[in-house]
């Protein structure tokens, strides 16, 4: 028996998980996929507490997916270092752990397709700006947003990357940007135009930049998520099993 695990970051208070729960099954209602969903953040649908309950029911197979950007603390520290105290706990179940969706080459072509919606191929007056969540303690979030914004860039248009958190510090790299384009495009690199989106447009509208400034919607749960997330289940193994029909 085998059973998919979408592990989502979540808030132990408020609506929140009941939303994103929503986003899932909004992306997978062309399919009957047999999944649960568990929290970083719950009461009731933590993720040792959904892998407790799946094995109790008889689950032998469990994929994790982390519903994850890039790796950093959540991904090393909430999942993937637990995984070998769930298998010594659990040694009735083989677990299998995706890769974040955010390094996959689909979510480049996402960010491709926003610059392409809001920009005109002959306005050269304008640079992009790729803003993702980041970590103070890790720098793997880095090197994959500047990888996909080095992909991305032009030698007309450029496209850089800046975070909310750690070293790529989204104040000091839009300042710096104000004084040599005269407009910017931001693309919020993010699951959901939630909380820390609308936070983070505030504080940079209070910035008070001398340019334009055009915010493109956030991911917001796009199809693509849908392959990205595919792939990655198959890349461990666990799509064809796990995807009862179509």
């Amino acid at each position: 028996m085998r059973k998919v695990i979408f592990v989502v970051h979540g808030m132990r208070k408020g609506q929140l998980n009941e939303t994103l729960t929503q986003f899932v099954a909004q992306l997978f209602e062309a399919e009957q996929m047999d999944y649960a969903m568990a929290f970083l953040e719950s009461e009731t649908a933590s993720l040792p507490t959904v892998i407790e309950d799946q094995v109790t029911q008889g689950v032998t197979e469990l994929y994790l997916v982390p519903l994850l950007l890039f790796s950093a603390s959540h991904y090393y520290e909430d999942i993937a270092d637990s995984l070998e105290g769930w298998r010594q706990l659990y040694p009735q179940t083989t677990f299998y752990l995706a890769q974040p969706l955010g390094t996959h080459p689909k979510m480049k072509n996402w960010v491709a397709s926003q610059i392409a919606r809001y920009l005109d191929e002959t306005e050269k007056d304008t640079a992009v700006v790729v803003l993702a969540h980041g970590s103070a303690r890790f720098n793997e979030p880095d090197i994959a947003l500047e990888t996909i914004a080095n992909q991305l860039s032009t030698a007309t248009r450029p496209c850089y990357p800046c975070m909310v958190y750690g070293k790529l510090n989204y104040e000091k790299i839009l300042a710096e940007l104000a004084q040599q384009w005269p407009k910017l495009l931001i693309i919020p690199y993010f699951f959901y135009d939630g909380y820390l989106v609308q936070r983070t447009k505030q504080r940079i509208g209070a910035l008070d930049l001398p340019c334009d400034v055009t915010f493109t919607t956030a991911i917001n749960f796009h199809p693509v998520l849908k392959e990205v997330i595919l792939n990655r289940l198959e890349a461990c193994g666990g799509m064809t099993p796990c995807i009862l029909s179509s």
